[in-house]
């Protein structure tokens, strides 16, 4: 097997190990929300930092992809991956063409949770903080819009 090749194929199983990890990253942010509902601290740190192993990985992979592609001479973005899909022999093109949708949709869900744990999280915040100052009448009357 030739070097590009090689290449080629180092970037489709890291696609397909990323779709993995990115749909147990999806499975640790729900189980994050629970724990954030739950004010679950201890449970909360364990999940984070399960999380940020995925993340790490993640990154790596990401990084290991930017360096194929760039080797192989194709762009390293949406247009380049779909690129590179369409040099792929024809009985590849499906299968390849639908992990990478499948993993671009599973980065789009998880960062659709992050987001909205992050929204929870800042009005558990803003909650707490508006519960502690409540003994002081000026902190909360006079509060800046």
């Amino acid at each position: 097997m030739s070097n590009e090749a090689l290449r080629v194929k180092s970037v489709i199983q890291g696609l397909a190990v990323d779709r993995q990890r990115y749909q147990a990253l999806n499975a640790l942010l729900a189980e994050q929300r629970q724990h954030i509902i739950a004010r679950d601290a201890a449970a909360l740190d364990a999940v984070n930092a399960q999380i940020m192993a995925l993340y790490h990985q993640l990154t790596h992979n990401s990084q290991q992809r930017y360096q194929l592609l760039d080797e192989l001479g194709i762009q390293a973005s949406s247009l380049g991956m779909q690129s590179l899909i369409a040099r792929l022999p024809g009985e590849h093109k499906p299968k390849v063409g639908a992990l990478w949708r499948d993993l671009q949709q599973q980065a789009a869900t998880c960062q659709a949770s992050n987001d909205a744990n992050g929204a929870l999280m800042h009005m558990q915040q803003d909650i707490l903080v508006n519960l502690l100052n409540i003994g002081e009448p000026e902190n909360w009357l006079y509060q800046q819009a």
